[in-house]
Parts: structure tokens; sequence; C-alpha cells
């Protein structure tokens, strides 16, 4: 238990005061400030009074796109009563005090970074990390860098295979047709002021949606916060951590049903562009202990195709799968209405955890 208190005061060391809402006794707010003088907006839990006694290895959380770190705390009550300290914080371009205004900024290289710096400045020499969405996709990059090992102790991504494995499924002799197809939002993404375009279409239907008054108790105030968020696309796609699937016309994704984004396509033209391989591939994970869970009804990632079924294929040692009955964010009753699915993806996490 001196090993806990001792982390809180270290984290409340290089706390500034959160601007976040929605703090109570059982999730904090502090606001971490790494070494780069970026500052995050961080959600926090400790273990509980219940818990006698716990020395065990804190946990770090990673949202993804576009959401929040409050997406975990019904996790962070789960792992606060079995005995773990745990923090999510809002990441480069969603913390206000930590968002940069260039899109160079956003590198995969720096995001990574920010991982570790985050970890250092709470004093954590090991830690586990779970990770959702773009968070996941984060995750896996981070335990494929030489600082993870023997500092990262278990990672449990939410919602993403291996992203060397996504890569064969969105370009080359493996693809897959259906996840080339659902991921086609990607060159809409990354495109110049992607925010704006279309009369601020991408803001209005998900800056605006994504929940950030819920952590905040404001909206995005412009199309320019919300597209800081939208780089971390840019971002993966410049450090060449993941594929861009080739574009397809408007045609074809009509002809596969794929209406809406045949829509998408036609609003922002383009169609018919060849992909760009992933350059600076992660490789395969050792001695860290991997859980990947999906859903069955994800139409984002099709978790039940054989290339993310391949994520075996890149970790050595100890390795767990899990399908659920859920959507895309597989903690959200929006996503994953089944609380007993939602429960077996908490239980599957802290068992990764406690058996690291």
């Amino acid at each position: 238990m001196y090993l806990i208190i001792i982390l809180t005061f270290l984290s409340l060391a290089v706390a500034t005061g959160s601007s976040l809402s929605e703090c109570t006794s059982s999730i904090g707010c502090t606001t971490v400030t790494t070494k780069t003088s970026l500052k995050f907006d961080c959600h926090y839990s400790l273990p509980s009074p219940s818990v006698s006694s716990s020395d065990k290895p804190p946990v770090l959380l990673l949202h993804g796109f576009p959401e929040w770190s409050h997406m975990y705390t019904p996790l962070m009550l789960s792992l606060s009563t079995s005995g773990y300290t745990s923090y999510a914080c809002n990441q480069r371009g969603y913390s206000p005090t930590a968002s940069p205004n260039s899109v160079e900024d956003y590198n995969y290289k720096l995001l990574k970074d920010d991982v570790f710096d985050i970890a250092d400045a709470l004093g954590w020499d090991k830690f586990h990390i779970v990770g959702h969405d773009h968070g996941a996709v984060l995750g896996w990059t981070v335990v494929g860098d030489d600082r993870a090992k023997g500092r990262v102790i278990s990672y449990s991504a939410l919602s993403v295979p291996h992203v060397d494995a996504f890569s064969e499924g969105l370009l080359g002799d493996m693809e897959d047709e259906d996840q080339v197809m659902a991921s086609q939002y990607f060159s809409v993404f990354v495109m110049d002021d992607s925010a704006s375009l279309n009369f601020n279409f991408l803001y209005l239907t998900m800056g605006q949606t994504s929940g950030r008054r819920k952590e905040y108790g404001s909206l995005y105030s412009n199309p320019s916060e919300f597209q800081k968020a939208l780089w971390w696309y840019n971002g993966a796609m410049e450090a060449g951590v993941l594929s861009m699937p080739r574009t397809l016309t408007v045609s074809e994704l009509f002809s596969k049903g794929y209406y809406a984004l045949a829509a998408m396509r036609a609003a922002y033209s383009g169609g018919g562009e060849d992909g760009i391989a992933a350059t600076n591939p992660t490789g395969v994970i050792t001695n860290i202990p991997i859980l990947y869970v999906c859903g069955s009804n994800d139409s984002y990632i099709l978790c039940d195709h054989e290339y993310a079924r391949k994520t075996k294929d890149y970790v050595e040692g100890d390795y767990r799968n899990l399908v659920v009955g859920c959507g895309h964010n597989v903690l959200d009753e929006g996503d994953c209405e089944d609380v007993g699915e939602r429960d077996k993806v908490v239980d599957a996490i802290i068992d990764r955890i406690e058996s690291a």
C-alpha cells in the first residue's frame, strides 16, 4: 500500500489542476505534465480502501477516436476493486493543453513518446496498458518498442488487431475486401482541413457528438480544434505504422452495398488511387502477455475475419483472444448492450493483468 501512496503523491506533484468535469471520490481528476511541457488532463482511480494491501503495478488506459478518458470509468472502478491504480488521460489533441497546432506534431512516434513520458511523470517504472481503437493501434506500437521491454507488463488491445495484421487486411495480397471498403474513411480523414470540408461535416457530425461536453462541460468551439483529433490518422500514415487502403470509387462501393461510404466518396471526391503500404511495421511482440478483444458486430474492424485472427502470429508467448457479441466499443453500453458481454471484457482484462 505504501507504493500506491507514493504514486499518488507523485501524480499530485505534477498536477496543476484539471478542467475535467465529473470528478468524484471514486474517479479523481488531475493534470499530468510531461518533460515536453505538455499537460494531459487525466482521470484516475486508486485501489479501493477495502483492499487490505496493494503494491500492484498501475494501469495506463489509452482511448481512441473520437473518444475521451471517461470511456474507461467502469473499467477503472473494477480495477480499483481489484487493487489497481489506473490512469486514463485525454491524449494529444484532446487535452486542450496538450494540443499542438501542426499536423507534424501528431506523428505516431511522438504519440508513442507521450505514453512513456506520462508514465515517467507519474513515477511508474513498470505498468500495464489497455488501449481501444486508435489507442489500441498506439498500444501495439508501444509494446513493439524497445523501451517497453521489462517495463510494460501486459497489453490488452480492444477492437484492433496487431497493426501489422491490420495492415495486411488493408492492402496487398492478403487484403480483405470488406475491410478495405469499411476503412474507406481513412482517405477522407487525412485530407487537408478534413474537419471543415463540406460545410464542416466531420466537425458537426463527429466532433460535436464525441462526448467532449461530458468531459469538459463544453463542445469543441471550432473545426480547427477537432482537426487535431483527426490528425492521428495522418500521424499513423506518416510514421508508416499502418497501411492506407486503396481508395474505391463510388460505383465500387455502391455495388457492394456500402451506400453511406459511396455517398462519402461522392462528397469528398477521389477513388481509384493506389494504397500506401506501412513502411515501419511493428513486428512480433515478445515477452509481453497480450489480450486481443473484439466485437463480432463491429462494422469498422472486422475481427472475425482471417486477417485479424493472424494477430496470434505476431505474438510470441502468452496470447489470448476474446470475441464478444458487441459492436466497436466493447466497453460501452451503446455498442455492447448486453451487460454480460461487457462483464466478460472487464473480467478478461483484469485476468490478463493479474496473470501477467
